[in-house]
């Protein structure tokens, strides 16, 4: 069933009142799991008055637009990913149902200078003047139809992975994030997100865990496997990331785990403007699984891991 902007206002007007939580989209937050966004994030973005929010639905502003349209996005994303982008200032009533947008921080407007969003951890999901926040930018967002010619975006319902067991269950937290079209994305934590922005190949990948280890590798579109590294960071070029800015098709990532775990790196990447090839563990091989993810000769642009 199509995305429509009667539908987004109608779901965002249903949830005046939800509680924000930061990388919340939508779900009832344990304490355990509000505190461990505040040890993914720091207590400026999840406060330690959140945790009073547990037991209850929680929404960040991505989220909101999010728990709508069942694809999860970041508000970077939602702007990278946009069918069209206008300075806020052309904002009229023609733009009912786009997005509004600052870094950092997105709503859905509402028409005659008045928004709505998951207005932080003070508000929660309310309904505002548009001088409340200092938006930039309307988003005529990818995953909404607006009418008109049908855009090739995916609507698909996202899939789900299996945990293959062992520190999984004790949420070792994977930290990601690529780099495409010359630029470099945020980084991504477990499956909040995905790395990657629809339409452009990945040309370098980065990960980190915060328990055991990992090491990764990519394979080159027309070329072969560049070396495996185990660092994290864009200003090494030796051990920092995997790649050599040229477009990859295929990542192998293998993670290593405390003594006496069973866990596995679990990942998968799409095709440009494809949707996501199956899961693989680690390096295995056999049924089904090939020891990477990604296809010889199919640039990706999405990558998810953990």
């Amino acid at each position: 069933m199509a995305k429509t902007v009667q539908g987004l206002i109608d779901f965002a007007k249903s949830k005046i009142g939800t509680p924000y939580v930061y990388g919340a989209k939508g779900q009832v937050m344990s304490l355990e799991a509000i505190q461990n966004l505040r040890r993914i994030y720091g207590s400026n973005a999840v406060w330690p008055s959140d945790d009073s929010k547990a037991g209850q639905a929680c929404v960040d502003c991505s989220g909101l637009i999010s728990w709508y349209t069942g694809i999860v996005r970041g508000s970077g994303q939602y702007k990278a990913t946009a069918k069209e982008v206008k300075p806020i200032e052309l904002r009229s009533n023609d733009y009912i149902g786009w997005a509004v947008w600052m870094p950092g921080h997105i709503g859905i407007y509402l028409g005659n200078d008045h928004y709505i969003a998951a207005d932080g951890s003070r508000y929660g999901v309310r309904i505002a003047h548009i001088n409340q926040n200092k938006f930039t930018h309307l988003l005529k967002l990818c995953d909404v139809d607006y009418g008109g010619r049908k855009e090739n975006v995916e609507t698909s319902t996202k899939e789900s992975a299996q945990p293959s067991g062992g520190y999984y269950n004790a949420a070792v937290e994977f930290h990601y994030a690529v780099r495409a079209g010359g630029k470099e994305y945020p980084e991504v934590c477990n499956l909040a997100d995905y790395a990657g922005v629809r339409g452009l190949p990945i040309t370098d990948v980065k990960i980190r865990c915060d328990v055991g280890s990992v090491e990764y590798g990519v394979h080159i579109l027309g070329g072969g496997w560049l070396p495996m590294v185990t660092g994290c960071s864009w200003n090494d070029n030796n051990n920092g990331y995997a790649g050599n800015h040229k477009p990859i098709d295929a990542v192998r990532v293998i993670y290593h785990a405390p003594d006496g775990s069973t866990q596995k790196a679990q990942y998968r990447v799409s095709p440009v403007n494809g949707n996501y090839y199956s899961w693989q563990y680690n390096n295995e091989t056999g049924n089904g699984q090939d020891g990477y993810a990604g296809a010889v000769g199919h640039h990706i642009d999405r990558f998810q891991l953990f």
